[in-house]
């Protein structure tokens, strides 16, 4: 018989993502799940508009649905609340209630606890949409615009075909292989649940701050736990202006300082092994799986360009045909290498150009060389920047950056680019901790 799995479900005013969420976790979506295979307990923390176990009587859920009586502004108090209702001998937890899932993620993350009694079970996290959902929404990507990416994908009928329309969220790319820094779908036993104690009371921070980076790190770090990570499974974010999804860069920055004033040191992610448990039933986009697995078909020459070879050949020699023919290779490979790197480099300045933490105005004040020059100040700070010691804003030091993890500074990364791209979801800082702040 297989084990009881209960699934925590964190709601906050998601009157449009919960039906959704629910959906996706219900017996018709989860495959090979039953109605008496699990639980859903849907915690509401506070919405205007809470919702009710009525509502989706459709779903054919085994659901209950808990109203916090004293909701706070973290999750924290919510999770704990109803693991400690879950009848579950496996314990799920859903921090944002607003995530859709793939229809193989509990029969997976359970499959997956049966290998080993301290086994921890996470899911990668993508975010609905072409880019990081904080570049969308400043390119016009809104409720409504997803709403009609959801409409068309199908995934109603194929909860898999939302993997076309997501991309890798911060914590969870850039490959499959990649280690992650959280898990949005967290799954344990019982009794390793007890012994962590469930999520860290101290942190307050609206949206729960780092709590959920500090679960799955507790849980990977605690003694003989087996860290493990579903291939071809995901939770997929729908937008709805969450504090730590959608939030400013400088409210996650004020995470780290929480974290700190709890631990007296600074975040880090988990680094032990991972085992990787799964499918993939799509077939992933090249970028998303390690070069070692892509196998690249090659490109057949056109019909302009087998005439063209046959003429030359029918006029040169096969020696001259073969330099020829290996000039034109390399002549194709530089102008490809040119226009790659010059599209790399406009897409890495627009970055900068609408970060929060790059200022021009305050950047040509501050370096009045730059303004004297004519230089555009993103493009200057892009290439010359770094390497001279510049700071793009008060509010980011880059020097500092560089020089606290060597693992960026010997790879040659920029460093804002870095930190938008990579740093904000494994958990780096913008610059050095407040020291004042006293662990609590």
């Amino acid at each position: 018989m297989n084990p009881f799995v209960s699934v925590v479900v964190i709601s906050y005013n998601m009157t449009r993502e919960i039906p959704r969420t629910l959906r996706s976790l219900s017996p018709a979506h989860q495959s090979g799940m039953s109605r008496d295979d699990y639980e859903v307990i849907l915690v509401d923390n506070g919405s205007r508009i809470p919702p009710t176990a009525e509502q989706f009587d459709d779903l054919g859920l085994n659901l209950r649905v808990v109203r916090m009586e004293n909701p706070t502004h973290s999750p924290v108090a919510a999770i704990n609340h109803g693991a400690s209702l879950a009848k579950g001998d496996i314990i799920g937890v859903y921090i944002d209630g607003a995530r859709i899932a793939s229809p193989g993620l509990l029969p997976n993350a359970r499959h997956a606890l049966m290998f080993d009694e301290r086994a921890v079970v996470g899911s990668r996290g993508r975010y609905l949409g072409p880019k990081f959902q904080r570049e969308s929404a400043l390119e016009g990507y809104d409720q409504a615009t997803e709403d009609r990416l959801l409409d068309e994908s199908g995934w109603l009928d194929n909860g898999y075909n939302l993997f076309a329309v997501s991309v890798f969220d911060e914590s969870s790319g850039p490959t499959w292989f990649d280690p992650v820094s959280e898990s949005n779908s967290l799954f344990m036993w019982r009794e390793l649940w007890n012994e962590l104690g469930g999520y860290e009371r101290r942190f307050t921070s609206a949206g729960g701050g780092l709590v959920n980076l500090d679960m799955w790190r507790r849980a990977c770090e605690a003694p003989d736990t087996v860290p493990t990570l579903l291939l071809g499974e995901a939770t997929f974010h729908q937008i709805h202006g969450g504090v730590a999804t959608n939030g400013s860069l400088k409210k996650v920055d004020e995470f780290f300082t929480e974290y700190f004033g709890i631990y007296g040191y600074e975040f880090e992610p988990p680094t032990m092994p991972i085992r990787f448990v799964g499918t993939f039933h799509t077939r992933p986009p090249d970028k998303e799986i390690l070069e070692v697995f892509v196998q690249r078909e090659e490109k057949q020459p056109s019909a302009i360009t087998r005439r063209v070879r046959g003429a030359v050949a029918g006029r040169v020699s096969a020696r001259n045909a073969r330099r020829l023919k290996g000039l034109a290779r390399r002549a194709r490979l530089i102008l490809r290498l040119r226009f790659s790197v010059m599209r790399d480099q406009k897409r890495a300045i627009n970055e900068l150009r609408a970060s929060e933490y790059f200022d021009a105005r305050w950047y040509r004040e501050q370096y009045p060389d730059v303004a004297a020059a004519g230089w555009d100040p993103a493009t200057h700070y892009f290439l010359y920047g770094p390497s001279e010691g510049r700071q793009p804003s008060p509010a980011f030091d880059a020097v500092w950056y560089l020089t606290r993890y060597k693992d960026v500074a010997s790879g040659g990364a920029h460093p804002l680019l870095h930190y938008i791209r990579h740093g904000v979801g494994e958990g780096r800082r913008i610059r050095k901790v407040d020291q004042s702040v006293e662990p609590s």
